[in-house]
């Protein structure tokens, strides 16, 4: 029998951890032996990755917070760098979070005897910073890409695979041929409106009162509109509670995603939600709103047309977005009432979504998950 081999893992955000826990499951298959260490959550402590570090306090909310998070980041790399010395490791997989995963690969091929570096996630070299394409180069032997747009851009660098959307797994039990909202209490002429605010807490209490506003105008309007708030994991149901106050017509859920999948239409903080809820093909109004400071150097170094990932993979605007001064209640409700009925804006939103879902998918003979993907890329780095 072989010695256990120790494989570094790296998230750093809530996201990333979701997305690294069915790798580190489906490498365990293909070799039992085995171990894991790295930075992550609940998903990967569940796989029994030792966490040298957490997600909640990685997370940082915009630029102006990154100083502060600075001093904690150089102490986790050097743990890092210190247990793949002792323990001679030989591969560092480093999901999405660049910033600093980039910074650590680089570190790590310093060493004298340095692991392979598989990356999953590329960064949004599409929307700003260019020049990690070529910082890449020479750090990362692999590269796995969750859109296929993605490819062109890094293959002249990194060895560049597409895998597919971890989400279209991810979502899979959510998903079916009719939404579910047609087969449960929200049929017929009730409605369920979802907000989804955000995962990160300054982010959620800055959407969530605009959110409710404009959802309490709306119920005005339809006397059998249901409104349910989508609970991100880490953050404290109180800090919910203490906003939504004692509303019967507005609940609270656990399950994001079950909400998303039963309702008929959804407004959505910016971010990978975007996708959920395209996956789930519920018509959404994508809203952001983030401090003065943060907004201009993000006008600064960002030069695209539309923020909303949905709008990006689909390459023009099939969802509404309502961003900074014109996210007020009033807009969002103008929006989203277009898509509570049955209008051909609605209709067609539908259609687009399905063909997001499309370009997401891989498509491939052996139809393996992205998770299954990466392990054999990974099997394939750790004997080569």
């Amino acid at each position: 029998m072989s010695n256990p081999q120790e494989i570094l893992i790296v998230a750093g955000e809530v996201s990333g951890d979701i997305h690294a826990a069915p790798v580190v499951r489906e490498l365990k298959k293909l070799n039992s032996e085995l171990t894991f260490f790295g930075a992550g959550g609940e998903q990967m402590r569940a796989e029994s990755v030792e966490l040298l570090a957490e997600v909640n306090d990685l997370a940082v909310m915009g630029f102006s917070q990154i100083p502060k998070l600075l001093p904690r980041l150089s102490r986790l790399k050097k743990s890092i760098i210190k247990r793949v010395k002792e323990n001679q490791v030989r591969l560092a997989i480093l999901v999405d979070y660049p910033g600093f995963n980039l910074n650590l690969a680089k570190a790590l091929k310093s060493l004298p005897n340095p692991p392979k570096v598989l990356c999953y996630i590329a960064p949004q070299v599409w929307a700003w910073r260019k020049g990690r394409i070529k910082k890449m180069q020479g750090v990362v032997d692999h590269l796995a890409v969750v859109f296929p747009f993605e490819v062109p851009l890094f293959e002249n660098s990194v060895t560049t695979t597409f895998v597919g959307h971890p989400l279209i797994e991810e979502l899979h039990e959510y998903m079916s041929p009719e939404k579910p909202a047609q087969q449960n209490q929200y049929a017929g002429d009730k409605k369920l409106l979802a907000l989804l605010p955000g995962s990160r807490r300054q982010t959620m209490l800055v959407h969530l009162p605009i959110m409710l506003e404009a959802a309490r105008s709306l119920q005005s309007k339809h006397k059998n509109l249901q409104v349910g708030v989508g609970k991100a994991p880490g953050l404290d149901e109180g800090l919910y509670r203490s906003i939504i106050s004692d509303e019967t017509n507005i609940i609270l859920w656990n399950d994001s995603r079950k909400l998303l999948s039963c309702a008929t239409a959804a407004t959505v903080c910016s971010g990978t939600a975007t996708l959920e809820a395209a996956l789930l093909s519920t018509p959404q109004v994508v809203v952001y709103h983030t401090s003065w400071l943060n907004y201009h150097l993000i006008k600064r170094m960002i030069k695209l047309e539309r923020i909303a990932l949905v709008n990006i993979v689909a390459e023009k605007g099939i969802v509404p977005e309502v961003l900074q001064n014109n996210l007020t209640p009033y807009n969002l409700a103008a929006a989203l009432e277009r898509l509570l009925s049955e209008s051909d804006e609605r209709s067609e939103q539908i259609l687009e979504l399905r063909e997001v879902k499309n370009k997401l998918t891989t498509h491939s003979e052996t139809d393996d998950s992205p998770a299954r993907q990466i392990a054999k890329i990974a099997t394939n780095l750790l004997h080569n």
